[in-house]
Parts: C-alpha cells; sequence; structure tokens
C-alpha cells in the first residue's frame, strides 16, 4: 500500500495531507495538519509520523506541532508505551493503538488490524493524543461494523458518550467522518 490522500476537517478550518507507504513489511505514515482554532491567531501546523509493523501495530510515534513542541513514543505492539529516553509509561499500560486528536487516520490503526465480520464490535484501549497541547492519556474506544457498500465499509464508532458512524475505503482510510472529516482527494 503506497497512498496519499487529503482530508478536510469540517469542524474548523483546515486539511491534512497523509501519505502511507509500505517499506518491506512495515508501513510509515507521514501526516501534515493545518488548521485554526478559534481565530486566525491561533492557527497550527502539526506533523506526525508513525512506524507500524505488518500488522498495524503502532512501533513509534513522532509529533511536532507549530514546529516546537513535540512529542516522541515508541511501543512494543503489546500495550507498553515508553517516552524517548527509554522509560516506561505506566498509565498507557495496555493500549495498543494511538488517536491523534487531529487526524482521522487514527481510526484506521485498529479497522486494519482486525478481520471484521458483519455485527462484529470490538474494544480498545488508545493512547489520546490532545493537540495541541500533546497531553497523553488512555481512553476506551469501540468499533462495530455494520455494513458495506462495494468497496465502502461502515462503522460505528463510540468513545465514552460520544458515538458516530464512520465510511472507510477498502484500506481502512476514512471518508466520511461526520462533521469532523471529510476526504477530499
Amino acid at each position: 500500500m503506497n497512498q496519499k490522500v487529503v482530508w478536510e476537517n469540517e469542524e474548523r478550518f483546515g486539511c491534512e495531507h497523509l501519505s502511507i507507504i509500505k517499506e518491506e513489511e512495515n508501513f510509515s505514515a507521514r501526516g501534515t495538519i493545518i488548521y485554526v482554532e478559534g481565530d486566525e491567531s491561533n492557527a497550527h501546523i502539526v506533523e506526525y509520523k508513525v512506524d507500524l509493523d505488518a500488522n498495524w501495530f503502532t512501533k513509534k510515534l513522532t509529533i511536532m506541532v507549530d514546529e516546537h513542541n513535540s512529542l516522541k513514543l515508541t511501543s512494543d505492539g503489546k500495550g507498553n508505551w515508553f517516552e524517548n529516553d527509554g522509560q516506561v509509561i505506566d498509565k498507557l499500560k495496555g493500549a495498543i493503538d494511538i488517536d491523534i486528536s487531529a487526524t482521522p487516520f487514527s481510526n484506521s490503526l485498529p479497522i486494519n488490524r482486525m478481520n471484521w465480520v458483519l455485527n462484529q464490535e470490538e474494544h480498545f484501549e488508545m493512547v489520546y493524543i490532545s493537540i495541541p497541547s500533546l497531553e497523553v492519556k488512555k481512553v476506551p474506544q469501540s468499533y462495530k461494523y455494520l455494513n458495506n457498500n462495494g468497496k465502502l465499509r461502515y462503522f460505528k464508532y463510540r468513545s465514552y458518550d460520544y458515538e458516530t458512524i464512520i465510511c472507510v475505503d477498502e484500506q481502512g482510510l476514512v471518508i466520511d467522518y461526520p462533521n469532523l472529516f471529510r476526504r477530499i482527494w
């Protein structure tokens, strides 16, 4: 899979360019997000890179916000997370996937890791990264495979009291995340 997509941010003025490249047995995803939070004096640029193994488990994450605030995390893919200096991050124990608040790409990780059948529901613990603060916490999320329409698949996504129906393509990349993100290319 070598693919490029562009999402429009429907909640705030902005967009994202994502490039996914298969490197031997692994994947590398690079995203650049530009958005305005509130007024034009609060514009942000976010660049991230996620290194994934062949089964879509996150191995390494690097995020840079506004060219000066950064976060680097690594994972063993078994629910253990480490800071850049190798220190274990106990509060994230058990979380497998990441969820970067400013991108729909995060939804692709659990979706692409599972072999879904209709009406299957899976529960996950995610490493949620709030943008632009880079605050990190563990949050519960679930996905339920509702149906498909040709090459499109529909999932009910839920986190705490929030739920929505997201549409993904055959590569598990979001086409429509209602009122938040819409793929334009």
